[in-house]
């Protein structure tokens, strides 16, 4: 049995089991999905994504830790791509970018229920653009997944929908319009307590953008 002889029913099914573990929220760029169901055929409608590509890993297509809630937009930027096949001339052009680079065969898993250091750990960003880069502090071979995995997902909106960085739909644009709401909501506030809460409200799981504004966070000290 191949995934797709699944009928409709039973991917609808699947799909709503991984919204619910996934809080709605796309496990690669971290937007809110659309619910299929209200008919958007835009790039946030949800979809059901297999992490390791079943054209690659055709053993691994039921497994559900292998299956993650994504945005149509992820999942067509990612497509069936996975390092270590057929990328000699990504790993050239990274390595000539960065000598850090290592050619790795893996990207960083982002799925909530995987065995693996927090993806969190892996990313960092330039909280003053919205950019999302590999963290700093990581190992030349983690940085390497790292920085392959923005690149092979297109974290920053680079290849994949062809959006200058000042249009509003930008990965870059939507994560500082996420912190300067969260700016607005804090904006004179004097019970401080109130202002905690908001700002844990705007870092939980199920908030878009909660890795950026949790990264914004640590700048203040906070």
């Amino acid at each position: 049995m191949q995934w797709s002889d699944l009928c409709w029913k039973t991917r609808r099914r699947i799909r709503e089991a991984l919204a619910q573990d996934f809080r709605n929220i796309c496990a690669y760029c971290e937007r809110h999905c659309e619910p299929q169901s209200s008919g958007s055929k835009d790039v946030k409608r949800e979809e059901n994504e297999h992490f390791r590509p079943r054209s690659r890993f055709p053993d691994l297509q039921f497994e559900w830790l292998n299956l993650v809630y994504a945005c149509h937009r992820c999942n067509q930027a990612k497509g069936e791509s996975w390092p270590g096949f057929n990328d000699g001339l990504t790993n050239q052009l990274l390595l000539a970018e960065d000598a850090r680079y290592t050619p790795v065969s893996e990207y960083v898993s982002l799925n909530a229920s995987a065995e693996q250091h927090s993806a969190s750990e892996f990313f960092s960003y330039d909280v003053d653009t919205g950019e999302m880069m590999p963290s700093g502090q990581l190992p030349s071979i983690e940085w390497s997944m790292a920085r392959r995995t923005i690149l092979g997902i297109d974290l920053n909106d680079s290849k994949y929908t062809k959006l200058g960085e000042n249009d509003p739909n930008h990965l870059w644009r939507l994560r500082q319009f996420q912190l300067d709401l969260l700016r607005i909501a804090v904006n004179g506030q004097e019970d401080d307590s109130l202002v905690a809460l908001i700002i844990r409200e705007f870092m939980l799981p199920d908030s878009p953008f909660s890795s950026f504004i949790s990264a914004y966070m640590v700048t203040l000290g906070g």
